[in-house]
């Protein structure tokens, strides 16, 4: 019996999740720490998703089912399961990721642990379409541990990674604070920075989250076709060209996150200076002239992607035994 206002909040958006919904539920439903509530919004699914999700929910009275009219994006459908949420702490699951059973338990006390911290983050195992575990990583976060805000902001929007904070436990003022996911790609980059100029991060030294990378998820299908990303974070097609470009979005959003979240002068100074330093780096230059030519005239795009896929059959990805790689640069 959970009462009105649990410690633990975990927010899982969904839209035609069937392949692995079970898995990432079940997950949940083990957990050593029980005092939570599992807060599913079905994003107007057409598959198994809403028979499965109410099958839960009839069974076990954490589980909150809320099906959407209709399809809103997946922005809005991230937003509301933080707006529904009750927890003292707060999380999000994607529906083919799953959580080790000690999850809950260990970053709920890092968070009771060390106050100052907004966040707890565990190492993060990933794992392929059945589960197999391919690596175990901690994404080069442990500057964002630090005290200094100019530490951990160098951390964070440094690219490409993996940004799996976006799945870590937050205190739920904390986020609150926050833009949430913004409607365009690469926002979690930019929450990923707020949340670290807010505070510093508590790391998990285990591998509690696992995320699947498969042929079906978002990076894979939708990411690298803008005009089709652009429709899955918010499903229309009235995008402006800005809309269509995000790293644009992404340095314009970091530079009002430092604006909005840093008092000191000082500190601010710093910032803009080491968000000048990450504009001026190659990966980010070159894509800031790129793409908004993409963007303008899709055949560009096109032909880009083509080049990048026969580059990339002309070598096999070595994925190697699993084990701990810091600061692995693989994107999401």
């Amino acid at each position: 019996m959970i009462t009105s206002r649990c410690r633990v909040s975990i927010g899982l958006p969904v839209y035609n999740g069937e392949n692995y919904l079970t898995e990432a539920v079940d997950s949940v439903l083990v957990q050593t720490f029980a005092d939570f509530e599992l807060i599913i919004c079905d994003n107007g699914s057409t598959d198994r998703t809403e028979e499965i999700c109410r099958g839960y929910a009839a069974a076990d009275p954490r589980v909150r089912y809320h099906r959407n009219p209709q399809n809103l994006g997946a922005s809005a459908n991230f937003g509301r399961t933080f707006e529904l949420a009750r927890g003292e702490y707060f999380r999000w699951l994607a529906h083919d990721d799953l959580l080790a059973p000690e999850c809950l338990e260990r970053c709920v006390a890092a968070l009771d642990q060390q106050p100052d911290a907004v966040l707890a983050q565990p190492l993060v195992g990933l794992i392929d379409a059945k589960g197999t575990v391919k690596l175990i990583s901690d994404d080069g976060l442990q500057p964002a541990a630090s005290p200094r805000v100019s530490e951990r902001f160098a951390a964070l929007v440094r690219h490409p990674r993996y940004c799996w904070e976006v799945f870590a436990l937050v205190r739920r003022d904390i986020m609150a604070k926050t833009g949430l996911l913004a409607p365009f790609s690469c926002s979690d980059v930019v929450l990923c920075i707020e949340l670290g100029l807010l505070g510093r991060f508590a790391l998990v030294p285990e591998p509690l989250f696992l995320n699947r990378d498969h042929p079906d998820r978002f990076s894979h299908a939708v990411l690298i076709d803008r005009a089709a990303s652009w429709r899955w974070w918010n499903n229309n097609d009235r995008a402006r060209l800005l809309d269509l470009c995000p790293t644009w979005q992404v340095q314009l959003h970091s530079l009002r996150a430092i604006r909005k979240h840093v008092t000191s002068r000082t500190e601010r100074r710093g910032l803009y200076l080491g968000l000048l330093r990450h504009v001026l780096t190659w990966h980010t230059l070159s894509r800031l002239v790129i793409e908004p030519l993409t963007a303008a005239d899709p055949r560009i795009q096109t032909l880009g992607r083509r080049v990048k896929g026969w580059l990339r059959g002309r070598k096999t990805p070595e994925f190697g035994p699993p084990g701990i790689r810091p600061g692995s640069e693989v994107p999401k």
